[in-house]
């Protein structure tokens, strides 16, 4: 779980994320309101994608950011993406249901994130997208005993404990190392799994273009990235949250949806 560790890292550990917490917790720790979002779900693919759960095809070159609002071009960049489920292995639930999700909303194992974004603007698919984000959501609190006591002396009431809070700062320290082009060259990522990984980690913290600037861009995790891939989904998944049928609404499950961008075609 989160806990405390060395707060005047001077040597390498810096590198060294200060626990082993899974992803998505170490996000709803810097998370408005602490509190579970649809970035956690994004995450867990990024996961899935790093572990070759699900492949990423990629025909675009160029680096590429979606701007304030998506545009024709940015939906283009979307039709170039592609996602093939594989799941081979053991899974943890959060993950299987996470693959479930992506299964139900395209309705095929394999889709480009253009299509994906259309169908998130369908009330049917949105409904039921929101039921599989429930079932997700129980299952990573499940795994991570989130709610619980694995969590209760850093968050009470989805506010940071006084140990909470000494701790969101050890994060933040680690966070200046991923976007620092100074300690990341003094202490580089060993090998192509690490250098992943502390792109996943940077992403926790929205920085993770920040963090690629400063880091190799050799495997399909990290060429996902460059495309705004991570935040794509982002975009994806909260505007299926805003195409949920209003009778559905009001349950007092709050996934913090972003509606600054919108899916052309959208009800």
């Amino acid at each position: 779980m989160l806990g405390l560790g060395n707060k005047n890292q001077a040597d390498e550990t810096i590198k060294n994320p200060p626990s082993d917490d899974s992803y998505p917790m170490i996000s709803i720790l810097f998370s408005k309101n602490n509190k579970v979002g649809v970035s956690a779900l994004s995450l867990t693919i990024l996961d899935l994608i790093d572990k070759g759960q699900i492949k990423c095809d990629i025909d675009l070159g160029d680096s590429y950011d979606v701007g304030k609002k998506l545009t024709s071009d940015d939906m283009e960049v979307m039709k170039k993406i592609t996602l093939r489920i594989t799941n081979k292995g053991e899974l943890k639930t959060s993950e299987t249901q996470s693959i479930k999700l992506l299964k139900n909303m395209n309705k095929n194992k394999k889709f480009n994130l253009k299509a994906m974004a259309k169908q998130s603007n369908i009330t049917s698919v949105a409904n039921k997208f929101e039921d599989d984000l429930n079932e997700f959501v129980s299952a990573l609190k499940s795994e991570n005993g989130y709610g619980g006591e694995n969590y209760s002396d850093i968050l009470q009431k989805s506010k940071l404990t006084s140990k909470g809070k000494q701790i969101k700062k050890e994060w933040k320290c680690f966070r200046s190392y991923l976007k620092s082009k100074d300690l990341t060259e003094k202490y580089p990522p060993e090998s192509d799994e690490e250098n992943s990984a502390q792109i996943i980690y940077a992403a926790c913290f929205d920085i993770e273009k920040d963090a690629l600037d400063i880091r190799e861009n050799n495997t399909s995790l990290t060429d996902f990235i460059d495309k705004d891939g991570y935040k794509l989904l982002n975009i994806i998944f909260n505007n299926a949250l805003l195409n949920v049928n209003k009778k559905r609404k009001g349950t007092g499950i709050f996934y913090g949806v972003n509606d600054k961008y919108t899916i052309p075609g959208g009800g």
